[in-house]
């Protein structure tokens, strides 16, 4: 580990913090689509891209 550059600890973080990053967002809408409903979950993400 004493030999990785700051640029490969950064690719490492990226590879990483990506794949980590959908799984979080898809476990935030899929609790969300359960304590509200698909219709209101859909509701507001019209809502906002209307506002966009």
């Amino acid at each position: 580990m004493g030999e990785l550059g700051i640029i490969s600890l950064l690719a490492l973080v990226v590879i990483v913090g990506v794949p980590v990053a959908i799984v979080a967002a898809a476990i935030v809408y899929v609790l969300r689509l359960a304590r509200r409903g698909t219709q209101a979950t859909l509701a507001d993400a019209a809502k906002r891209r209307e506002l966009a």
